[in-house]
């Protein structure tokens, strides 16, 4: 991990109110070149254009969802599994991106002029608040209850939890989430560590992470730390079923590794 970064995070963990700050952290992380300030401040630029756009009576958050679609906003189309999605900057200059990214583009602007925006951890599927208008950052437009529950029955998805509110570190870990599994899907194990490694500040003890960790060390055909990534996920599983299962994989990558792992 690169110390600064390291530390940028920890702070920005100590007080999780911002997730634009969350999201340029994350830039950072995929990115050590981005743009982080004229990143910031494209969101405000954002913001202020969107202020004085032309309108008719009170601004409310649907006039904000369409100024900002007319900002050129849209989904990132047939380029949607691109670790550039879940860079700010380079989301911010392509007017492209995934719901989550595109969603703290929304948050952001309509933070700066006053409204109450908050992220919403639905599955699969990033989701918006600005005060009562839940959005569709994908399509940045409004949506409604009634779509995303008939979206989660035709795909049979329960509705617990589909709607809670995000913290900004909980963006902060779904974004890494994204970019790390598309990396770890191309065989860049190495830098899905190096991501996770940053994940494992937001979440310490959330084992499904560390399994994610002893996949990567398989690919790297390092049969020891397979062990022990699994290890610590036994350690930190959710109750007895999922630890024997994981004790299981634990017997296999020690085979895998010969007699001298133990």
């Amino acid at each position: 991990m690169s110390p600064g970064i390291e530390a940028a995070l920890r702070d920005f963990l100590a007080t999780d109110e911002d997730p634009v700050e969350g999201a340029l952290i994350v830039a950072r992380i995929l990115d050590a070149d981005a743009d982080v300030d004229w990143a910031r401040e494209e969101v405000a630029a954002i913001a202020d254009r969107v202020a004085v756009a032309d309108r008719h009576g009170p601004f409310t958050p649907t006039d904000l969802v369409a100024a900002v679609a007319a900002e050129g906003f849209k989904g990132a189309g047939d380029r949607y599994y691109e670790v550039d999605n879940s860079i700010l900057d380079r989301v911010l200059r392509n007017r492209r991106g995934i719901p989550i990214s595109l969603g703290v583009v929304l948050i952001g602007v309509a933070r700066h002029l006053g409204f109450d925006a908050q992220g919403v951890n639905f599955p699969r599927h990033f989701l918006v608040t600005i005060d009562d208008l839940l959005v569709d950052p994908y399509a940045v437009a409004p949506t409604t209850l009634e779509n995303c529950r008939k979206w989660l029955a035709d795909n049979n998805v329960g509705e617990q939890g589909a709607f809670d509110l995000t913290r900004p570190k909980d963006v902060v870990l779904r974004m890494l989430n994204n970019a790390r599994i598309l990396i770890q899907n191309r065989g860049d194990f190495v830098r899905a560590l190096d991501i996770s490694d940053y994940q494992l500040l937001v979440v310490p003890d959330y084992y499904g992470l560390y399994v994610e960790r002893a996949d990567a060390w398989l690919g790297l055909n390092a049969p020891e730390m397979v062990v022990e990534e699994l290890e610590k996920a036994a350690e930190r599983a959710p109750d007895e079923k999922t630890a024997e299962r994981l004790r299981e994989r634990i017997a296999q990558a020690k085979r895998l590794g010969g007699s001298e792992v133990n």
